[in-house]
């Protein structure tokens, strides 16, 4: 490999360069429903060949009011049935040479180069699933994600080898021909998505609609703050977000392109993660004929959703 370049000058030959000991972060963006379900939302599963979710989808047939000595009825009731999820796996590698192992173990060096490697391998390996927990199930390897199982049977037939057209009670609340974003449409979608003491408990758009939704609360400033106020846990955790009927509304960089909002009830949502492979690193191997090594940090699990009724999404804001 060529030599770097050395100094040509007194001043560059004799001082030593300032290298920072903190790397910057410039390449993955907002990645905040991961980050929330994944301190929230997580469930850690030992094995079994496919992940199944128990669904109570109808009333039971029997009860009632009766007097004194009246026949009854008391059918037998079939109230329940399964969605099905597969594990998914997603990964992130660590490969060195044997050369910059040597080079970048010095007494000098500014940071620890394999620590930093599989800082960023997470780091990385996170951005991946924050993708694959919007994925619409296009690409069957990925996550079942928020994209896929919030639709009404319009872009996505079936969600959990669940049919829609046969069981309209698994269609999401879906806003199909609103173009202008008011605060009545917003309230109307949230309304078809509550049930009782349910409601959403998160809203996520992209930027252009949080902009939108700024712009819709100026006119009620009073005071120098945040429109529509703050959630503090979300705040501090460094993700700015107003608030919708005191929810907190955020922009993640993962949504797909139509930008939501996407209206969520957490409660409904589980992100499943199998004990041997959450953010799991495994041993360092080396091929007997490259002075190489490549770990692998490997992650399998699936998010799944048991409530798609209490869902809701725009598709086709534009101002």
């Amino acid at each position: 490999m060529p030599v770097a370049a050395i100094g040509t000058t007194t001043v560059t030959a004799i001082s030593r360069r300032i290298i920072r000991d903190i790397i910057v972060d410039n390449v993955y963006n907002s990645n905040v429903l991961f980050y929330r379900w994944n301190r929230m939302n997580k469930i850690i599963e030992k094995g079994g060949f496919q992940i199944e979710q128990p669904l109570m989808y109808t009333p039971m047939s029997g009860g009632g009011w009766y007097t004194g000595p009246q026949t009854l009825s008391v059918p037998q009731s079939d109230t329940i049935q399964n969605s099905v999820f597969a594990w998914k796996q997603a990964y992130g590698n660590v490969t060195v040479d044997g050369l910059t192992q040597l080079q970048a173990d010095s007494p000098q060096k500014v940071a620890d180069y394999l620590a930093s490697q599989f800082k960023q391998c997470e780091m990385q390996l996170a951005d991946l699933l924050g993708y694959g927990i919007w994925a619409d199930g296009t690409n069957p390897q990925t996550i079942d994600g928020v994209a896929e199982a919030v639709d009404d049977g319009t872009s996505i037939a079936s969600y959990g080898g669940i049919t829609r057209s046969s069981n309209p009670w698994w269609k999401a609340q879906v806003d199909s021909t609103t173009t202008t974003m008011t605060l009545a449409a917003l309230q109307n979608l949230w309304g078809a998505t509550q049930d009782g003491g349910q409601t959403p408990t998160i809203i996520i758009s992209s930027q252009a609609n949080y902009n939108r939704y700024w712009a819709l609360n100026q006119s009620f400033q009073q005071f120098p703050q945040q429109p529509g106020g703050q959630d503090t846990q979300l705040a501090q955790a460094g993700f700015t977000n107003l608030v919708f009927n005191n929810v907190p509304w955020l922009v993640d960089s993962h949504l797909p392109s139509t930008g939501g909002p996407y209206f969520l009830n957490e409660n409904y949502w589980e992100l499943i993660v199998n004990d041997k492979a959450n953010f799991y690193v495994q041993d360092f191997v080396k091929p007997p004929n490259q002075d190489a090594m490549t770990s692998l940090m490997v992650w399998a699990g699936n998010a799944s959703c048991s409530n798609v009724a209490r869902q809701g999404k725009f598709t086709a804001l534009t101002a």
